[in-house]
């Protein structure tokens, strides 16, 4: 032992107990003081240290994380002060293992403020361990932020992801900005709360990660709030084949997202026209990606054939 009179620390010991005593007795009786009680485990930490030394470092498995959820199980459903876990662990880290337990092994631990926890359920959420792992193994390639933002939305094809998460893989300050380039430059089809109601504002989805699926081309034209008042107006439905997106997953068609098109055939050179023109909305109606590409077909080629007839007429 580190200290020479035992006998001496087994009466402080006695001292405290009979000092909890007391404390249980105010406490029932609503009388209770919490500076009091502070004193109490100060006296109390004093003999554990002088009786057996500062705490040892533990060994694997046996640390601050696997302690905190032991403690937690037991506890299940119970508020935990982060005090309580600062003296079973020892440590002061004590928030990061609460963290990873909730992130990377997926326990259900809510975070009440005050440094207050709650374990909701002694099972993991396993699927949400795994997709904090795939995060962190983009978040750990090489190249551009804009790179792993690709490779994170084409690893979540179909799901919805947050701003959140992709300011986490991307590394960067801009990751909002990128996202708009993949959709607006790229083509991606990256739905967000403009195209798919269902979505919160930080919140995209990508329909489908396959080149022959990407956007029509003239789709940047459009500003966001005209797409929403499209949209809007024509209840996020397809006004050819009558689909929305819970239709079409009902169908199995998971690569259903929505397009601005215009009921009355344009110029072939848009440059040519005025905004106001190019942005009537009462010319403008909302078509599925399938159905507008079908309808962009039957343009060409009555196109192409009002072309040679003016070449033969001539």
């Amino acid at each position: 032992m580190a200290d020479l009179e035992p006998d001496r620390q087994a009466a402080r010991i006695r001292t405290v107990a009979e000092r909890l005593e007391a404390l249980a007795a105010e406490i029932e009786s609503g009388s209770g003081e919490r500076e009091e009680v502070d004193t109490v485990v100060a006296e109390l930490r004093a003999v554990q240290n002088r009786v057996y030394g500062r705490r040892k470092r533990a060994a694997s498995g046996t640390g601050g994380k696997p302690t905190i959820l032991a403690y937690l199980l037991e506890r299940l459903g119970q508020v935990v002060y982060g005090e309580e876990l600062a003296a079973i662990t020892g440590i002061s880290e004590w928030p990061r293992r609460v963290r990873e337990l909730r992130v990377e092994d997926g326990y259900p631990i809510e975070e009440l403020g005050s440094s207050r926890y709650r374990l909701d359920s002694a099972e993991p959420d396993f699927a949400k361990a795994s997709a904090w792992g795939l995060e962190n193994a983009i978040r750990r390639r090489s190249g551009s932020g804009s790179s792993r933002i690709a490779a994170f939305f084409e690893a979540n094809v179909g799901k919805v992801v947050t701003r959140k998460q992709i300011d986490y893989v991307s590394k960067i300050g801009s990751a909002a900005r990128r996202v708009r380039e993949l959709r607006d430059e790229k083509g991606w089809p990256i739905n967000s709360h403009i195209d798919e109601p269902e979505l919160h504002p930080g919140e995209y989805r990508l329909t489908s990660a396959d080149p022959a699926d990407r956007l029509d081309s003239h789709q940047r034209q459009y500003p966001e709030n005209l797409r929403r008042k499209v949209f809007e107006r024509d209840d996020y439905t397809c006004r050819k084949c009558g689909r929305d997106r819970a239709k079409a997953l009902a169908a199995g068609e998971t690569r259903f997202y929505l397009e601005v098109h215009h009921k009355v055939a344009m110029a072939d050179d848009r440059a040519e026209l005025s905004e106001a023109e190019l942005n009537d909305i009462e010319n403008l109606e909302t078509l599925c990606h399938g159905c507008h590409r079908e309808e962009t077909a039957k343009l060409q080629r009555r196109r192409l054939q009002q072309r040679r007839a003016v070449t033969k007429g001539g």
